[in-house]
Order: structure tokens, then C-alpha cells, then sequence
């Protein structure tokens, strides 16, 4: 969606085409709605295919959108619903074109739910989840190598992860100004993960950058300016 970054960055709502508005939750909002009944809300929008057992064909993975795989089940259709009306602060109904949103004219349904979805898990700093594919195994020796390290790379990535209390207390104390937490209480989940990439971000380049000028290896700044890291859709150039 055009423009998304701005919208995210000044925490207003986000208009999604003539279907509805997405508003964007602060901290103290989630918490407020609770931790665990919010991670709820977020589940319609973690499915898709992919997630789909090895049993189900590639034939039958085509002939199937992730919003219609969502609809397959009552359960996570009452969680789409509620979620639904949490983030667009707004009644909805459904017809045989899709969801309707009151007062819009628009309808969510398969043809821009994968577009809905990604939104609201990006506000929450959140992603779909991607499946690795499964490699061809020769035996079942290369097979058990390979389920070690994918379970060893689970457990690094469990232990390694930052929690967001640390990281609420890095953008208070870590950056150049104090930020009373007060503030950050206001701000969404994504903002606040913003500010602790982007602090960090300055952080490891000023410390490249003083590497550099001690051993003059230029590729440790190069093509990484922190003015260009403060860029929302940066990417590093090898």
C-alpha cells in the first residue's frame, strides 16, 4: 500500500481502499485489551497455505486462497470477526462479495485479505510466518543432520530473543535523550520497534565507523551511512 510507512510512523489510521480503516493500537491499548486475549486477534492473520500439512497436494494448495482457508473454520472465522471490529472500530456484516464494513462500500474478501493481513501484523511489528522448504534427503542419515540443526537454530533463536520489556527499556534509556516511558506507553508496537532498530542501527554504525578509522577498512562503512539506516525501506547493498 502506498504510503503505509508514513501512516505507520504518525500512528494514524490507515485507509484501506474504500473497505474500511485500519487504526493502529498503542502499548497502553494492548494491554489494557490484555497481552494474551490480544495475541488472539492476531491469529486469523498468521494462517495461510503454507501452514497447510505436506499430506495436501500442490494441486489442491492452487485452488485455494489463505482468506478462504481462514473461512474453513468457525473457530478462526469468530477470531477474524472480533479481530475485525478491534482494529477498524467498526460494526461488519457479510454477503456472497465478502466482509462489509458499516459506512463503506468496499468489501474484504479474498481478492485483498493477504493485503489486510500483512498490514495489521506489520502495526504489531509482527510477520507470516515462512515455511522452509524441506530439502531432498538421500537417507536418513542426511535427514537426521538436518532436523538437528534446524531444531539447534530453534533453540538459538529462542535464546537469543530479545523480549519487549528489554526492548521498551532500550528505547527509554539507550538513545541520545531520555524517553519517559510515559510516552513510549502511547506509542505502537510498531513504533517502538522502530526506535530500537533504528537506535541500535546508529549505535553499530558508529561503532563501525570508529573501527574503520582505527584499521582503515573501508568496507565495514561503506554503503551503510547511518543517515541511510534511518531510511524505513532500507536495505544493505553488498
Amino acid at each position: 500500500m502506498e504510503n503505509l510507512n508514513l501512516y505507520l510512523k504518525l500512528q494514524k489510521p490507515i485507509p484501506f481502499y474504500d473497505i474500511c480503516m485500519i487504526y493502529q493500537p498503542s502499548l497502553e491499548e494492548i494491554l489494557d485489551y490484555g497481552v494474551e486475549d490480544f495475541e488472539k486477534l492476531l491469529l486469523p492473520y498468521y494462517i495461510t497455505i503454507d501452514s497447510l500439512p505436506d499430506e495436501i497436494t500442490e494441486e489442491e494448495k492452487q485452488n485455494l486462497t489463505n482468506f478462504e482457508l481462514v473461512c474453513s473454520s468457525q473457530d478462526i472465522v469468530n477470531f477474524l470477526f472480533v479481530s475485525l471490529e478491534f482494529f477498524c472500530k467498526c460494526k461488519i456484516d457479510v454477503d456472497e462479495k465478502g466482509i462489509i464494513f458499516d459506512g463503506y462500500n468496499g468489501r474484504l474478501n479474498k481478492d485483498n485479505f493477504d493485503e489486510f493481513a500483512e498490514i495489521v501484523l506489520k502495526i504489531c511489528g509482527r510477520e507470516r510466518p515462512k515455511k522452509e522448504k524441506i530439502p531432498i534427503f538421500k537417507n536418513d542419515r542426511q535427514r537426521d543432520i538436518w532436523e538437528k540443526l534446524q531444531e539447534g537454530r530453534r533453540r538459538s533463536a529462542k535464546n537469543n530473543e530479545v523480549k519487549m520489556e528489554d526492548i521498551i527499556n532500550y528505547c527509554e534509556f539507550g538513545g541520545r535523550s531520555y524517553i519517559p516511558i510515559e510516552e513510549i506507553k502511547k506509542w505502537t508496537i510498531w513504533r517502538i520497534m522502530n526506535c530500537y532498530s533504528s537506535t541500535i542501527g546508529v549505535s553499530a554504525y558508529n561503532d563501525s565507523f570508529r573501527i574503520y578509522l582505527v584499521s582503515g577498512e573501508k568496507s565495514l562503512i561503506e554503503n551503510k551511512h547511518w543517515t541511510d539506516l534511518l531510511k524505513l525501506n532500507y536495505q544493505y547493498k553488498e
